[in-house]
């Protein structure tokens, strides 16, 4: 996913020109007792048979970044069994910055910078921009609307503090109008109208912020498309379940919502409703495209989201690439690894066999081999 990407550049890395990490290490953390490893600041590979802990890597590498785990599960059980504490701590490029993330059984987890606590996780979110790739990016394509809307708001929150405010905003709002929604009594309208002022505000906000963006990710989205696919053509659209596009228009859609919304016992108006259109040859990916096509969608979506943050940036973020490689034919791998080495920064990417990473990469990576929860630096 697009993470971390703030207009505060304390945590940049204007010694080396590239967001990422020089070190890595790890405590309790998936199948890891304990891990130091340094990184190449371009080119890294993670070869070894599978459930050895290569995508836990990845995953810590994504935590600092995101503040989420990849696999969307719960924090805790990111802890090596029988540990009641798990640490991931990386140093940036730049030399001094330094971050860290600790989870602990029956608590939130906590994030620090420079060995200081910050008073909530998602402070950490602007320190280092990263875009992972995984398998589970496929229900981007062919999920629910939910988890297209989970996307945009990861990306978006991660690129644009402010999106991330609104979001916050949006979301207490909503708890507060179902709230009383759910208390099956019809309550005075002085008691919404606070509530839904609120909604109106940050979900026009929301709305306007997801448009523009996908506006920006067609195209780009599109070009990585056109790169790595078979002459298909891809395309993306914002689509609003209902037509409050003001905060005017919002406002009457939710007081004209009430009764029914009371007796559905939940907010029927706005983005928290919204879906992203995304065909292939202008059929819905979804419901017609192949799992082939569906991947492929997928794998342009992220790229596509590198290009937007690198024009943001002026640099690319780091880029984590978990075991894609060997899902593809050698054309589309070949066109993949093209469109990886004009776009990339840092890679950290993952495969069982590292020869399947091709020589061009091979040639400028550094190889680690990953068994049984250690990594062994093997080349570069």
């Amino acid at each position: 996913m697009l993470s971390g990407v703030s207009t505060d550049r304390d945590g940049g890395n204007a010694a080396t020109g590239r967001f990422g990490v020089s070190r890595c290490a790890l405590e309790a953390f998936r199948n890891y007792e304990e891990l130091k490893v340094e990184f190449s600041e371009g080119l890294n590979v993670l070869a070894g048979p599978n459930a050895q802990g290569k995508t836990n890597l990845l995953e810590a590498l994504a935590l600092v970044s995101t503040t989420r785990l990849l696999r969307g599960q719960r924090d805790s059980e990111a802890i090596l069994e029988g540990r009641d504490r798990a640490r991931v701590h990386v140093s940036l490029l730049d030399g001094p910055t330094e971050l860290g993330m600790t989870i602990e059984r029956g608590t939130r987890k906590r994030a620090l910078l420079n060995g200081l606590e910050l008073p909530r996780a998602s402070d950490l979110l602007g320190r280092l921009p990263s875009v992972s790739v995984t398998s589970e990016d496929l229900e981007i394509v062919r999920g629910e609307p939910s988890e297209r809307r989970l996307f945009l708001d990861l990306e978006l929150s991660s690129l644009y503090p402010a999106y991330l405010r609104h979001l916050t905003l949006y979301k207490r709002a909503l708890e507060q109008r179902n709230a009383l929604l759910r208390a099956q009594s019809w309550s005075a309208a002085a008691a919404y109208e606070p509530w839904e002022e609120q909604l109106a505000a940050h979900g026009v906000a929301i709305r306007a912020q997801r448009g523009a963006f996908l506006a920006r990710l067609d195209a780009t989205a599109r070009s990585a498309h056109d790169a790595i696919g078979r002459g298909e053509h891809l395309g993306l659209a914002y689509s609003p379940k209902d037509e409050a596009s003001t905060a005017e228009t919002f406002n009457e859609h939710l007081e004209q919502g009430r009764e029914e919304d009371l007796h559905r016992g939940a907010t029927s108006v706005g983005p928290h409703r919204d879906d992203v259109t995304i065909d292939i040859d202008e059929r819905p990916a979804r419901l017609f495209g192949s799992q082939g096509q569906q991947r492929t969608a997928a794998m342009a979506l992220k790229l596509g989201c590198m290009e937007v943050a690198r024009d943001d940036l002026g640099q690319p973020p780091m880029l984590l690439l978990d075991d894609m490689l060997s899902d593809l034919d050698e054309l589309r791998r070949e066109r993949l690894v093209e469109l990886v080495l004009s776009l990339a920064g840092q890679v950290v990417l993952t495969c069982t066999e590292a020869s399947s990473a091709g020589d061009r990469i091979l040639s400028q990576a550094r190889v680690f081999e990953v068994r049984a929860g250690k990594v062994l630096q093997v080349s570069a």
